[in-house]
Formats: structure tokens, C-alpha cells, sequence
């Protein structure tokens, strides 16, 4: 199940929100709010971008932590300075960076921006961290399921926390190429019961997509 326009789901008073305004971002601090999606559709040049830059630069992950500011800036802006249509990628980041200071205040972040051909984390798992900006570039983004359709394996000898069954297939919700989007995770303070239950994007034969994800250290 793709989710491509104005969705608020609501399981036990957990919240989905999905919108086409940038404010919607700002309901991640209601208590019930788990996700919130800001609905913006990669243009086809965008998406071409980053495929050909995964396809590029395959093995090259770019890893930062610290402050967001003028030299992350650009950082990002070298990365695809060589890429065709490269600037839509930059806009498409710095847009995400710009929101989450904006929205989050944060004194120190960890971003990724990922060329992926394959899924990074394909099994589904509660989101770690306080919490996470999340968006896809040149197909299908992160899956994601609501609370009332996780099912837990029993517990193993060893074992803290249980492992999520693999759920049926109409029951994932799948964010579009393009959204941008805030999960909650299990460190954000009295929130642990709307960790976002998620998984990374699928991928077919020959399908490349650039993730991009920041968290929030402090």
C-alpha cells in the first residue's frame, strides 16, 4: 500500500500523518504523533539525478556528524557537483536541513546520504534514536506499518527485544519517491510506544535510489 496523498491513520490513538504542507513536520511533537509525512513528488529530473549518481558512485557513502552549518553546506554541494541536474539533489537536502533546524533546534546531528542498490536494513524493527528525517530519491522510500499491524516473534534465550514477524503485504505503507518525512524513535523521552516500526525500500534488479536520513544527537 503506497501512500500518496492526505492520509492521517490513527491505531490506538497512535497518529500517521501524511499532508501535502511542509507544516504537517510540526506534528511530530504531539504526543500521539508517530510519522509525519510531508507529500512532495520527486520531479522526474530529480529522481534521474539520483539514479545516476548512485549508479556513479555506488560505494561511497557520505557520513557526517556535527552541527548543521555553512560547511555541511558545502560538503553536500561537492558531492554532486559532477553530477547532471546534481543541483536538484542539493536543493532537495538542504530543504531537509533547513526543516529539521528549523523544526528540531539541534546542537548536533548524523547524517547519511546513502547510493543504495540494495536494502540496507530489509527486515522490519522499531526506529532507535530520539528521532529521524527520512526521504528517498529515484523510486519507492522507506516502509513503514502501523502499530496495530506489528506481530512480535517469541522471545529467544538471550534475547532483549523481540523480533518483528514479516507482515503481510497489504498492511505496509510505503512512502513515495520524494517525501520527506519525520519517524519517531524509541529514545524520545515517554514516547517509546510510538517508535516507528520500519523497514528500508525495496529494490528490484537494477534499481538504484539515493537515502538520505538525519538524526538528532543533541
Amino acid at each position: 500500500m503506497s501512500v500518496n496523498s492526505e492520509v492521517c491513520a490513527q491505531t490506538q490513538s497512535t497518529k500517521y500523518l501524511i499532508d501535502e504542507s511542509a507544516s504537517v513536520l510540526s506534528e511530530i511533537y504531539d504526543p500521539n504523533t508517530a510519522l509525519a509525512c510531508y507529500c512532495t513528488p520527486s520531479t522526474w529530473a530529480k529522481s534521474r539525478a539520483a539514479v545516476h549518481y548512485v549508479k556513479k558512485s555506488p560505494d561511497h557513502p557520505f557520513q557526517y556528524q556535527g552541527a548543521i552549518n555553512e560547511e555541511l553546506s558545502e560538503q553536500v554541494k561537492n558531492l554532486f557537483v559532477d553530477t547532471a541536474h546534481g543541483d536538484l539533489l542539493i536543493e532537495h537536502i538542504e530543504l531537509m536541513l533547513r526543516m529539521f533546524d528549523a523544526l528540531l533546534e539541534p546542537k548536533e546531528i548524523g547524517l547519511r546520504i546513502l547510493p543504495c542498490t540494495y536494502a540496507m536494513s530489509p527486515a522490519f524493527h522499531s526506529q532507535n534514536g530520539i528521532v529521524r528525517m527520512l526521504s528517498t530519491l529515484g523510486g519507492s522510500g522507506e516502509r513503514w506499518l502501523e502499530h496495530g499491524f506489528v506481530e512480535y516473534y517469541p522471545l529467544e534465550k538471550g534475547q532483549f527485544t523481540p523480533a518483528v514477524k514479516e507482515p503481510k503485504d497489504c498492511n505496509v505503507n510505503t512512502l513515495c519517491d520524494g517525501d520527506i518525512a519525520l519517524v519517531k524513535g524509541k529514545n524520545w523521552l515517554d514516547q517509546e510506544h510510538n517508535a516507528v516500526v520500519c523497514s528500508s525500500p525495496l529494490f528490484d534488479n537494477d534499481t538504484a535510489k539515493l537515502c538520505v536520513y538525519i538524526d538528532y544527537l543533541s
